[in-house]
């Protein structure tokens, strides 16, 4: 089979009279007829709802390839100027998620609109979203077991309602869209929505066609609404090959956000966090201290990572400085006045308050106590999952019939194991560390493998 070929059977596994090929050329001719630009694109489909963006002709490296005018954009602000949103603005209501909640409004208004001028452009939205984890079966969050996330799943859920509710109080004549139906369109917005800033105005929109780009890092197009064309563009950062799947980045995300936003995961993600709950014991001599210092800040879960030079981990590693301190309190307001004096340097922090950001290592007796809780804690968290990370790994090296939201699952849950086997394994390893001189612990250092993470820990320098 020829290239030629090859590619004609990959643009044709559907039929032409296929309803989702007939409302994509439908898509077609209202963005051409609209002004839109976007000749060297086309739409390939693997198989039924699920489809990719590809390039029709070579794409050159700073070529913009799409053009879509701001007349065929749905914005934040067209969102407000409708019926219900008027209502939601005019009751002020304390939404969770007040850029979606206008734009999930206006979409099915706009979709129960015989007339609507966004037809097309409705109608080629994904009507399958079983693969984002609130529509989950009892038995598909099973897998979800142990971790997390599975909270998280539940929190937004709760969310989605609280503010359906919101809104059928300020517009009554909302309760005609159930709670199924604005549960679908606030996962349809808050999966396609762009920032973008008009005319020097941050606002939010959904740009057709420009939203059914896959994701891929790095990143291989950059996107903005440009104000001298009135409209919004995409340009290549890299040459892209006829025939070539044409991706958006999401950007660097964990799994639980691409999971819950997107409905998809990621193998081996090197952005993967686990979040840590870290709280002050109320048997602590100098609780009354941290808890006064902290404003009275009892606990915090810090979202850590197996890069130790991300913000997050000096945080992580500073907070639990700060919680296992014993001594002299005047040690801890000491912390509190540097940070201060840090914070007022930098103009663009905001915080008023002491965030225990960036506490060195103060002794091998605190830093022990540190490890201690690290070791303890991701112990305590790995048991709590069903299944270890080893049979994680088997289960999708060897289990070829599981489903797509069972597989994304598996990969999720293993993400986090990795993270807490990763430091559990530094903490042990640094409790050994810190209990040898000086000279062996440099001595194994140079020994271990992985001696670039465990010199940015700095446990030795304090020894």
């Amino acid at each position: 089979m020829s290239e030629l070929q090859a590619e004609f059977k990959a643009d044709n596994l559907l039929p032409k009279d296929h309803p989702e090929i007939v409302s994509f050329n439908k898509l077609v001719k209202w963005l051409a007829d609209g002004g839109a630009k976007f000749n060297k694109l086309k739409m390939r489909y693997y198989s039924e709802g699920y489809r990719g963006v590809h390039a029709r002709g070579k794409i050159k490296k700073g070529e913009v390839f799409l053009f879509i005018p701001k007349n065929l954009l749905i914005t934040l602000e067209m969102a407000k100027e409708a019926p219900v949103g008027i209502k939601m603005l005019q009751a002020k209501l304390n939404l969770l998620s007040p850029k979606h909640c206008y734009l999930s409004s206006y979409v099915l208004q706009e979709k129960h609109r015989k007339d609507t001028r966004w037809r097309p452009y409705l109608d080629v939205l994904p009507t399958d979203l079983s693969s984002f984890p609130v529509f989950f079966t009892f038995d598909e969050k099973k897998w979800l077991q142990g971790s997390s996330f599975l909270a998280r799943v539940e929190d937004k859920t709760e969310d989605m309602q609280k503010d359906y509710e919101a809104i059928v109080s300020a517009a009554p004549e909302f309760a005609q869209y159930s709670l199924e139906e604005f549960k679908r369109a606030r996962t349809l917005v808050s999966s396609r929505i762009f920032g973008v800033k008009i005319n020097g105005n941050k606002t939010d929109a959904l740009v057709p066609l420009a939203d059914m780009l896959n994701h891929k890092r790095p990143q291989e197009t950059s996107w903005e609404y440009n104000d001298a064309r009135e409209g919004f563009t995409i340009e290549a950062k890299k040459e892209i090959e006829r025939g070539e799947q044409v991706y958006d980045s999401y950007g660097k995300k964990c799994n639980s956000r691409y999971f819950l936003n997107y409905g998809f995961v990621v193998e081996d993600n090197d952005a993967n966090e686990v979040p840590i709950k870290i709280a002050l014991s109320e048997d602590d001599p100098l609780y009354s201290v941290k808890t006064d210092i902290l404003k009275n800040c009892k606990s915090k879960t810090i979202r850590v990572t197996e890069d130790l030079t991300e913000k997050n981990m000096i945080h992580f590693f500073s907070f639990l400085r700060f919680v296992s301190f014993k001594g002299d309190a005047m040690v801890l307001y000491k912390f509190q006045i540097q940070e201060g004096s840090s914070r007022r340097a930098d103009e663009d922090n905001e915080e008023s308050y002491f965030q225990c950001s960036n506490v060195p290592p103060i002794s091998v007796e605190n830093e022990t106590q540190v490890l201690i809780q690290i070791r303890d804690q991701c112990s305590f968290q790995l048991k709590g999952y069903p299944t270890t990370y080893e049979e994680d790994c088997k289960i999708l090296e060897t289990h070829k019939d599981l489903t797509y939201n069972q597989r994304n699952c598996v990969i999720m849950r293993s993400g986090e194991k990795k993270i807490l086997i990763f430091l559990h394994r530094l903490a042990e390893f640094g409790l050994e560390l810190l209990a040898i001189p000086y000279k062996k612990a440099k001595e194994l250092l140079k020994k271990n493998q992985e001696n670039d993470k465990y010199e940015k820990l700095s446990l030795i320098h304090i020894s």
